[in-house]
């Protein structure tokens, strides 16, 4: 086993793998101007696992030789807890942006294991449990990036994947042969999917028999012949960092990922036709990818508690009673989600074999919390900063010897404060929340890590409301 270097890893991905962008086909991912943000941004865990700052956050030990911590799977609620703070440290060091890489990828590939020992338990065959071992130990030893590939494009949603007009609305298997399966289809949202070493695909919902064909679950190398990555609009690489001080270095990107009749060797086949098993795999992802996500989501709202504290101050109004109102509404929307991450790791389920699963009811709920409320925040933060936000000039206008003294002049705000520490305040409340890329976080906040409704049925199917409905009738002598 061996910890790959930063310069490592960006050669691994110099490997043909096809990804656009903008109607342009990539020869190079790590120095095209328009994907190099993305791979810069996803290098910064090698980085992180060299640094000795972080490296005992980063990696752990195992059989005498480091991995990263990602892939060190938890077995008890300590483990799940230093995995929070190291997804916590990890989008702190990202500026609010986790780098998804291995933190998806081992979502993935946890909830994958939880599955394959299932389908053993439950009178299945034990190949899927031995092929993910084997492939398991093969990531941690090259130190992989892995990605996950969840959710189909799923066509017209009132039907299930076999109903559909198009069959390939869902990732399918279309051929079967001795040494694997060819698979068709299309998955949409993929994090990171360009700057991943292997993109690991698992089936979106729960199947009927009728669907067997699309409870498949694999994962393949990102240079697969017929794999294609189309990615959602990226911005320059020399974009400015005093405009853009989030957005210029943090940025990961999702793509259309297109399974052309891509082939799958039966080695990295961990699910083929057993559709009773294909709910259970995506319910257990959700719980592994919503716990990163209550993990990751206070640090924003870590951000946004301190823009807007900042931004009173710079505006002269941080002492206003309703002011310290709003700050302290922002501090309970994250500390809320903060006690929801705490809790699910203090609290696991243990899965086969021997996996700690975060307790799903206060992972939903954490979930549930921060995608309810984070317009509110934002709105919060926006009433306090201003239309500023929106208005103000760049770094060009800044810098400009004609216009640029009379900005200096007239944004200014309180005497105390630099008026290029107001301005560039207001360019960092913009890029995180009213720019393109707030737009994306916008959206993201909502439907990452699955719609709101998906936690309400989590949450019902999990909780013991028989307990709640026998205190009541106790409390009644009934």
């Amino acid at each position: 086993m061996a910890l790959r270097s930063k310069k490592d890893y960006v050669k691994s991905l110099q490997d043909g793998r096809e990804v656009w962008v903008l109607g342009q086909k990539v020869p190079d991912i790590t120095t095209h101007t328009l994907t190099k943000i993305a791979v810069e941004h996803c290098a910064n865990t090698f980085d992180l696992q060299q640094d000795a700052k972080e490296r005992d956050l980063f990696t752990v030990v195992e059989n005498g030789e480091p991995i990263s911590r990602y892939y060190a799977f938890p077995q008890t609620s300590d483990d799940l807890e230093k995995r929070r703070q190291l997804i916590d440290r990890h989008t702190e060091i990202g500026r609010g942006q986790l780098n998804l890489t291995k933190a998806i990828g081992s979502d993935g590939l946890m909830a994958a294991t939880v599955t394959a020992h299932q389908v053993k338990t439950r009178g299945g065959s034990d190949v899927y449990s031995k092929r993910l071992e084997e492939y398991v130990r093969h990531v941690k030893k090259h130190d992989l990036a892995v990605v996950t590939a969840m959710t189909d494009v799923k066509g017209d949603r009132g039907k299930r994947p076999h109903e559909q007009a198009d069959p390939d609305m869902y990732v399918r298997i279309v051929e079967r042969r001795k040494d694997g399966v060819v698979v068709r289809g299309a998955k949409a949202h993929t994090s990171a999917s360009l700057a991943g070493n292997d993109i690991l695909a698992l089936p979106t919902r729960a199947m009927t028999e009728k669907d067997a064909d699309y409870a498949v679950a694999f994962s393949i190398p990102a240079n697969t012949k017929g794999l294609k990555l189309i990615m959602r609009p990226m911005p320059p690489h020399d974009v400015s960092a005093w405009d853009n001080p989030i957005s210029a270095k943090n940025l990961e990107g999702e793509s259309v990922t297109v399974f052309d009749d891509v082939f799958v060797p039966n080695e990295r086949l961990f699910l083929a036709g057993e559709w009773q098993a294909a709910g259970l795999l995506a319910q257990s992802f959700a719980n592994f990818h919503r716990f990163t996500g209550v993990s990751y989501r206070p640090t924003i709202g870590d951000l946004l508690i301190g823009a807007t504290q900042l931004v009173a101050e710079h505006n002269g109004v941080a002492k206003a009673p309703h002011i310290r109102d709003k700050v302290a509404r922002l501090i309970k929307y994250t500390e809320m989600i903060r006690a929801c991450a705490i809790a699910a790791a203090r609290y696991p389920h243990t899965e086969p074999p021997g996996i700690a699963m975060p307790n799903v009811v206060y992972t939903n709920i954490g979930k549930h919390h921060f995608a309810d409320s984070f317009y509110e925040a934002v709105r919060v933060m926006h009433d306090v900063a201003g239309g500023l936000v929106t208005t103000v000039p760049m770094e060009v206008d800044w810098n400009h010897p004609e216009i640029g003294p009379y900005l200096k002049k007239y944004l200014a705000g309180n005497a105390a404060v630099p008026a290029e520490h107001r301005v560039r305040l207001m360019h960092f409340i913009r890029d995180l929340t009213a720019s393109d890329f707030g737009g994306y976080t916008m959206v993201g906040t909502i439907h990452g890590e699955g719609p709101q409704a998906a936690q309400n049925i989590a949450l019902m199917a999990d909780y013991d409301i028989n307990r709640c409905v026998g205190l009541v009738k106790k409390a009644m002598g009934i």
